[in-house]
């Protein structure tokens, strides 16, 4: 009778060994699914983004806003409103390939902004001299792409022999102080920012020209700050 318990119970502890050591074999297949989901995910992902040096991702699918999608510059990567260079802009915009009487219709616009000259010297000094100023630049640019009220992206209209020539004015440096904020009372200073304009031109909305108002840099100015805590 003890042989008897003794034959089976070693052959229940056979039986059951194999299934104690089980999980080690569960484990890596367990893994090995996980490396088949991630191995599905990122081919899924490669046919939607391009993964190019520093794992940098570029969206090479479709897209609902597809000019927007056009617009590449280094203006914009730096947080301005325009761009003046973009990247394939002649590929996006084929101005080429539009008929004569669309620019036509829209002569007016491709011209260059009248600069006004500069007050007196002498009175320009006093003013400055009394109130803080920023220091800006005034010059006309020829943008290629620019921000709408809505915030999207559109190409501009700048063909070789139709310009939209923009003067706009920018701080240089928008995280200066104001010049002559010395005199300003304690607790007080000045900082220079930048303010912006919206203005009618020229852009190209699948291949039509239209009106549209784009946001652009219009002056700079010097506002004061309290510096007390409130």
């Amino acid at each position: 009778m003890n042989t008897t318990f003794t034959l089976s119970l070693l052959a229940f502890l056979l039986i059951i060994q194999p299934a104690n050591g089980r999980p080690k074999p569960k484990a890596n297949a367990a893994a090995d699914a996980v490396a088949v989901a991630a191995k599905n995910v990122i081919s899924e992902l490669g046919s939607i983004f391009k993964v190019g040096p520093g794992m940098r991702v570029f969206n090479t699918g479709p897209s609902n806003n597809e000019d927007d999608d056009e617009i590449i510059c280094a203006e914009r990567s730096i947080g301005k409103s325009y761009c003046t260079e973009i990247q394939n802009y002649a590929e996006a915009t084929q101005l080429d390939k539009i008929d004569a009487e669309q620019f036509e219709l829209f002569k007016s616009y491709f011209q260059d902004d009248i600069i006004i000259k500069p007050q007196n010297v002498a009175s320009r000094m006093q003013v400055e001299a009394e109130n803080p100023s920023c220091n800006s630049k005034s010059r006309i640019i020829y943008p290629k792409g620019a921000l709408s009220k809505e915030a999207k992206w559109l190409l501009v209209v700048q063909h070789e022999q139709h310009k939209q020539g923009v003067l706009v004015e920018e701080c240089e440096n928008v995280v200066d102080s104001c010049s002559n904020d010395q005199n300003l009372p304690l607790s007080i200073s000045a900082k220079c920012i930048q303010r912006f304009a919206f203005r009618k031109v020229v852009v190209l909305v699948n291949g039509v020209m239209k009106e549209q108002m784009v946001k652009l840099p219009n002056f700079c100015e010097c506002i004061l700050c309290s510096d007390v805590a409130t």
